[in-house]
């Protein structure tokens, strides 16, 4: 039987960290996740598909999280969240990219839902050079 969390994260905390501590404190390891609300800085990326590497852009502003969508998996046996974020900004305009470390959360609401099943693992893809579902 699946679960279903819906929690609030905590403020000045790094985003993907906390929904991974989120993972972790109630056994998620296989799942998919939904998350809304604000942040005091971002930081979005950019995988050069040619370069095989990411680029980092900082947003050091507010922004508004108007979807963020994820999933939830294991990496080298590690509880592993994979989220990609649409920003607004001020003026109602709209940046989106892969979740890097440094979103800084201002308020957020997180809804993670198990998948039942057996554990994704990440593996090494070479073709794309990066860390996918095995």
């Amino acid at each position: 039987m699946s679960k279903t969390i819906m929690q609030r994260l905590r403020k000045g905390e790094d985003l993907v960290a906390e929904l991974g501590r989120v993972c972790r404190e109630n056994g998620i390891t296989r799942g998919s996740i939904q998350v809304i609300g604000a942040m005091e800085q971002a930081r979005l990326g950019y995988y050069h598909q040619d370069a095989r590497k990411y680029e980092t852009h900082a947003i050091d502003h507010h922004v508004e999280i108007l979807a963020g969508i994820g999933n939830v998996s294991l990496l080298d046996g590690e509880t592993f969240v994979h989220l990609h974020l649409t920003l607004s900004d001020a003026a109602c305009q709209c940046l989106g990219g892969h979740a890097m470390e440094g979103n800084i959360i201002f308020a957020a609401e997180a809804i993670i839902t198990e998948i039942p099943g057996e554990a994704l693992n990440r593996v090494f893809d070479e073709p794309t050079g990066l860390k996918l579902w095995g």
